[in-house]
């Protein structure tokens, strides 16, 4: 057994600016639920497109179902918006991370750079060139 509704529809369209074309359904009219046998089920869906009525089916398992009202929708909006920044605070997070760590392998390579250079030319020839301004 299935437990559907039938409902009626037309095409809205919308155009917003040149670029930019929506179309929406609008729901005419809608059953009440009914369950059906997979016998004429089959019956409505091959004849919905020749009479022009569309079938809708309710899951068995309705608590895993969509949301069913406008405040689990705004719900299910706020967690993503949550979600999505906090993803970007782990992305900028490691940005910046790997930005502090290459500045840190500069400053060992420069300080490494120093040395060899103190060790070259000796620890005058470097405070020489330090101390100009």
């Amino acid at each position: 057994m299935r437990k559907i509704a039938i409902i009626k529809t037309r095409e809205f369209s919308d155009y917003h600016d040149y670029d930019s074309y929506c179309s929406h359904k609008i729901i005419d009219s809608i059953t009440d639920w009914d369950e059906v046998e997979e016998e004429d089920y089959k019956v409505l869906v091959t004849m919905s497109s020749r009479l022009g009525f569309a079938i809708l089916e309710r899951p068995v398992d309705t608590s895993g179902f969509i949301a069913k009202t406008i405040s689990d929708y705004k719900s299910m909006v706020r967690a993503e918006e949550k979600r999505v920044a906090e993803e970007k605070q782990v992305r900028e997070d490691a940005a910046l991370a790997r930005k502090m760590k290459k500045e840190l392998k500069d400053k060992s390579s420069k300080e490494k750079m120093l040395k060899k250079l103190v060790d070259e030319l000796g620890p005058e020839a470097v405070k020489s060139l330090t101390n100009i301004s």
